[in-house]
């Protein structure tokens, strides 16, 4: 049986079990590219099992992968040997550690920024990424947009992946303004015996207007979003 964590204990499960969350991935992908010099080296933040760095390598662009979990960074580096790529590079840090100065064309984030926990966290690590990039370069995010306390209904999935198959159930309450999310899944392969994983999470709701805020004061010279009511898109230029 499989306890804790699928994105510590068991990074093999992660796209199994996340797949609602790659939806996103080919819209973020066209932003990332279309605001990104050909050739320019990007850093990709929380990259996890590279749903964002691959796709930008095989566009031709240069990525530095960086996540705080070892394990998740083995998984891309194995996705990257099927798929016969070769030039790829991973760092395991914690985003918040940023030390780079003046090197990337762009910084990316997917669906991972507010991890920061409050405004507090969210300027500092700004100010990390913000070091981090070339003069003129970008900064591009996708959030969602908090528009206040809500009730957020459970939600059930079947997934499958290859031979594997999943039940995800999930379920949010919101405390303050940290969303605690939970996902109880059960996964099998036909003929064996299931295995259980439980996963928590906790992610800081920033609105626009916060972001915006945020961006400016640490030095963004413009901002601009894009996207729906409910999930925003960010470019900021330094």
């Amino acid at each position: 049986m499989y306890s804790g964590n699928s994105y510590k204990n068991f990074p093999a499960l992660y796209d199994l079990l996340y797949q609602r969350y790659l939806k996103s991935i080919p819209d973020f992908i066209a932003l990332v590219g279309k605001n990104t010099s050909k050739g320019g080296l990007i850093l990709d933040l929380a990259a996890g099992t590279g749903e964002v760095t691959i796709p930008l390598l095989k566009k031709g662009f240069e990525v530095i992968s960086l996540d705080a979990s070892k394990g998740m960074l083995e998984e891309l580096k194995l996705k990257a040997k099927r798929m016969g790529i070769k030039y790829y590079h991973v760092k395991t840090s914690d985003m918040q550690r940023l030390a780079y100065k003046k090197k990337f064309d762009s910084v990316c984030i997917r669906q991972a920024i507010n991890y920061f926990i409050g405004i507090k966290a969210l300027k500092a690590g700004l100010e990390k990424i913000y070091d981090s990039l070339k003069a003129n370069g970008k900064f591009i995010f996708n959030a969602p947009n908090y528009q206040g306390k809500r009730k957020y209904p459970a939600v059930y999935n079947y997934y499958k992946k290859g031979k594997q198959r999943a039940l995800v159930l999930e379920t949010n309450k919101m405390i303050g303004k940290i969303l605690k999310h939970r996902q109880y899944s059960i996964v099998w392969e036909d003929g064996q015996e299931p295995n259980f994983v439980t996963d928590q999470n906790y992610f800081y709701m920033f609105t626009k207007k916060e972001f915006e805020r945020a961006l400016k004061k640490c030095g963004f010279l413009k901002v601009e979003f894009g996207g729906s009511a409910k999930t925003l898109y960010c470019v900021a230029t330094k």
